[in-house]
């Protein structure tokens, strides 16, 4: 199975990465020990943390990071907002107003793509005939702090909000959490079938088997890729020199093929290493906005040397303007789009085409592959996405590319449809959620 997508929260718990936490608290003492834990957990990971908070919270958040940690690796990383200033309480609670400052907090970090986590304690002030505004509040801070991925606290004092904010508030976080646990809220819309936080042990113990493992094969395959990495250097090296000074076409074009295959090799290397890594490593599954145009440029410049070593013609369109945003992970997404064109070139006779055509339609980025190579019959496509399943056994391969991609596909909360008749040839297309804001459509 694919890792969860789980990042830690505080010291004790992980929680999906993007998550929007409902965080009610009883004791001031644990509320800065979760606190201070949620900013070191997010620093340990590289993140920048946005605190919203009063004062004197905050002033005891720093006592105990200095007392705990050292100041110079958090302070360039922790960043302090007045609940007042942020929540603008000073008269009363607009909820637009909050948002628009929401929206001003992350556009910067979302537009340099840095990644960062908030924590912040709701201003909010017990008003019976506004609870259904604070659910529409809620509700749209749940969307937008969804669209960015980023994992997200909101806290409240359970002991100073009513019973009907504390019902509203559970319908519009997916999670719920006190001073001492984290569960799955159980008002909030989940997907059918979602689990809680903590499998039971067996299931644990098969995670914890598998996962050793695919490290396992991860380290094997570093120590291969030393070996192999530095003589192939050589090569291309001698080969782009000899190439210069050789006068025939027909001997250019033989060192020509000699540098595509040795950068065949070395990306073969590098996807082998990403898969496990991906297999085994869970923040590498964490999202933030990224450039799709640019990635897909990238991955087409190795697959157009592979179609060329395989005698296979591709033709690409990347009908994107560069100002498209995915909410992604780079190395993801390049596993995604090179995985189905180097399986459409890899089923594909000698002499024909494959075509690649990525554009924007219906707030999706829609990425298309055709070949019209030896196709699937029903049972292969049955068991397509399948773990270690090869649909042909003449062909090289692990089997895990395509089940690599139906993970990332759904993690991407995207769709793949796939089509193919038996000697005629196969389409594939993906489709991701863009960034609402930054959709170009193309007819």
């Amino acid at each position: 199975m694919a890792p969860q997508n789980s990042i830690p929260l505080t010291n004790k718990i992980h929680v999906p990465s993007g998550s929007h936490i409902l965080y009610f608290f009883s004791n001031h003492d644990k509320y800065i020990e979760n606190a201070v834990s949620f900013i070191v957990s997010g620093v340990d990971l590289g993140q920048h943390v946005i605190i919203v908070d009063t004062p004197d919270m905050y002033e005891a958040m720093e006592r105990k990071l200095l007392a705990e940690s050292d100041e110079e690796r958090w302070r360039p990383r922790v960043h302090y907002i007045s609940q007042a200033d942020f929540y603008e309480t000073y008269a009363d609670f607009q909820f637009e107003r909050v948002l628009s400052n929401l929206h001003k907090v992350i556009e910067p970090y979302a537009e340099s793509q840095t990644d960062i986590r908030l924590w912040g304690q709701v201003g909010w002030r017990t008003q019976e005939d506004t609870v259904d505004k604070l659910y529409e509040y809620e509700s749209r801070c749940d969307i937008v702090v969804g669209r960015y991925g980023y994992i997200t606290v909101c806290a409240y004092d359970a002991n100073a909000v009513t019973a009907a904010v504390q019902l509203k508030a559970l319908q519009t976080h997916p999670y719920l959490m006190t001073d001492e646990t984290l569960v799955l809220s159980s008002l909030y819309p989940h997907v059918p079938g979602e689990q809680s936080m903590h499998p039971v042990l067996s299931a644990q113990q098969d995670l914890e088997s598998q996962m050793d493992l695919y490290k396992q094969k991860l380290d094997f395959a570093h120590v291969v890729s030393h070996e192999v990495r530095n003589p192939l250097t050589v090569i291309k090296a001698y080969s782009t020199l000899l190439m210069s000074k050789v006068k025939e076409p027909e001997d250019r074009d033989k060192l020509k093929a000699i540098c595509d295959y040795v950068m065949l090799i070395d990306n073969e290397i590098s996807h082998i290493i990403n898969t496990e890594q991906m297999l085994s490593t869970d923040s590498l599954w964490r999202r933030k906005l990224t450039v799709p145009r640019e990635l897909l440029l990238e991955v087409m410049e190795i697959m157009d040397v592979k179609a060329r070593t395989q005698n296979i013609q591709l033709y690409h369109r990347i009908r994107l303007e560069g100002g498209e945003r995915l909410l992604s992970n780079a190395t993801g997404f390049k596993l995604i789009v090179s995985n189905i064109i180097s399986n459409a070139i890899k089923y594909s006779e000698e002499g024909r085409p494959v075509y690649f055509d990525a554009y924007c339609r219906g707030g999706n980025l829609v990425l298309e592959t055709e070949d019209f190579g030896v196709g699937m019959n029903e049972s292969q496509l049955e068991r397509l996405f399948q773990k270690y399943e090869k649909t042909n056994d003449q062909k090289g391969g692990q089997g895990i590319g395509l089940f690599m991609v139906k993970q990332l596909v759904e993690h991407h909360r995207g769709e793949i449809e796939v089509s193919s008749r038996l000697g005629e040839g196969t389409k594939m297309t993906v489709r991701l959620p863009m960034q609402e804001s930054a959709v170009g459509e193309v007819g």
